[in-house]
């Protein structure tokens, strides 16, 4: 009994020493934002940016990291004009070691419009859509991340998807209305099209009447209607009803967080996106093939676990989905530098403006970023402040725990600048 007794105080007395205060221990001692400081220091990569191209260990971290994972997901503060300039070049790093697609955070139907247009005329191509009364999907209007479309589809092969649209459609809702027009299908979708297309088309001119965002047709649209011109087209072909399905859900989730239902709406979303993704991947894996992917999207979508809406995203899926194929996936998210600025859609015009970084992706956690370099963008590999934080979570704020345990590396764009407008007329 007494041996007995004995095994069971050194279990606990290991268990306490194991699972007690991190903060106690030599390595980390000092405050908790002392400690993650210190850790991060020690745990950080120069990466360099000449203005045109990257390089460094930072870089090199980051196709190491890559070239392992079956998905890399990039979860962005939007706006950044250096962001999408890495993407590109991580992109042609990696496609030579099977990444075939990259996730965006449009609607499938516009990304398969933008796929075709860039495959047959360029970036030309690109500004004559974006030119076009709703061409312009929300996000791509930015010059750099135009140019990161254009790298992206001519390094995959024309016969394959560059792009995987994940999400509703915010902006390009009359180019998917034209691809329904012109679609052969039975005249009572005919007519209830015709009624969809009106209402798009009142909502659109009191839009530009008054340059209110409400009057954007995403934001204004009843789901009823294009129900029913589902419910008058029973033989609709796969891209039709991907179509149907995207208008529907984008007039849904907004419909929604007008209505003050955000969590609602964001759990929607979160949904369609998961879904959309699911689409492309069993259309993949059901042919006997298995991509590796690049997803850049807010960081929002990309957290691994509850996410800052309180919902479970992309970020989510896709480390579940990487191991059930024995991998994993590698994320990153990436925020702007102190004092950068980014580009900002006013909805008001449907342009890009500087201004302050607006998601909040930075706030609470300073404790990590007080580490980033001043004279280069700084890659901070997050998991060896894992440990850091123990038990200590109850000194952290829900931003510091969600960042630490949500992404794998942090990368501090020091210096960024605001993306610029895609030139179109």
């Amino acid at each position: 009994m007494k041996r007995i007794a004995a095994a069971v105080v050194l279990t606990l007395t290991l268990f306490v020493l194991h699972s007690g205060n991190a903060g106690e221990t030599e390595s980390h001692g000092g405050t908790l934002p002392e400690a993650l400081a210190r850790v991060a220091v020690d745990n950080r990569y120069r990466l360099e940016f000449d203005g045109d191209t990257f390089s460094g260990p930072g870089l090199d971290r980051l196709l190491h990291e890559a070239r392992a994972a079956q998905f890399l997901l990039l979860g962005e503060e939007h706006g950044i004009a250096e962001n999408p300039l890495l993407a590109a070049q991580l992109f042609a790093s990696l496609a030579s070691d099977g990444y075939e697609a990259l996730a965006i955070e449009i609607s499938p139907p516009m990304a398969q419009v933008i796929d075709d247009v860039i495959l047959a005329e360029g970036i030309e191509g690109l500004r004559d859509l974006f030119a076009q009364p709703g061409g312009e999907p929300a996000f791509f209007g930015m010059a750099e991340e135009a140019a990161l479309l254009a790298a992206v589809r001519e390094l995959v092969p024309g016969d394959r998807a560059a792009f995987w649209g994940l999400d509703y459609e915010v902006g390009g809702d009359r180019t998917l209305l034209r691809l329904l027009d012109e679609t052969p299908k039975p005249p009572a979708a005919e007519q209830a099209l015709e009624v969809l297309d009106a209402a798009a088309a009142a909502s659109w001119a009191e839009y530009a009447a008054t340059g209110n965002p409400m009057f954007i047709f995403s934001f204004n649209g009843d789901p009823a209607l294009v129900r029913a011109v589902r419910d008058a087209w029973p033989d609709r072909d796969d891209d039709t009803d991907w179509i149907l399905t995207t208008l529907e859900e984008t007039f849904a989730i907004n419909r929604l967080w007008i209505a003050g239902e955000h969590w609602a709406s964001n759990q929607r979303r979160a949904q369609l996106l998961r879904a959309n993704f699911l689409r492309y991947w069993g259309a993949e894996t059901g042919a006997g093939h298995t991509p590796k992917i690049m997803a850049k999207l807010g960081a929002n979508h990309m957290v691994r676990g509850r996410n800052m809406t309180q919902t479970f995203d992309l970020g989510s899926l896709l480390p579940e989905l990487a191991a059930t194929l024995g991998g994993h996936s590698f994320s990153v998210m990436i925020v702007p530098g102190d004092g950068a600025l980014t580009a900002v859609l006013n909805p008001s015009n449907w342009t890009y403006e500087a201004a302050p970084a607006k998601d909040g992706y930075r706030d609470g956690i300073e404790a990590i970023t007080s580490a980033a370099f001043a004279d280069a963008f700084t890659l901070i590999d997050l998991r060896p402040l894992r440990d850091v934080l123990g038990s200590r979570t109850r000194d952290a704020g829900t931003a510091l725990i969600r960042t630490v345990y949500g992404f794998d590396m942090l990368l501090v764009m020091s210096g960024s600048t605001a993306a610029a407008e895609f030139d179109h007329d």
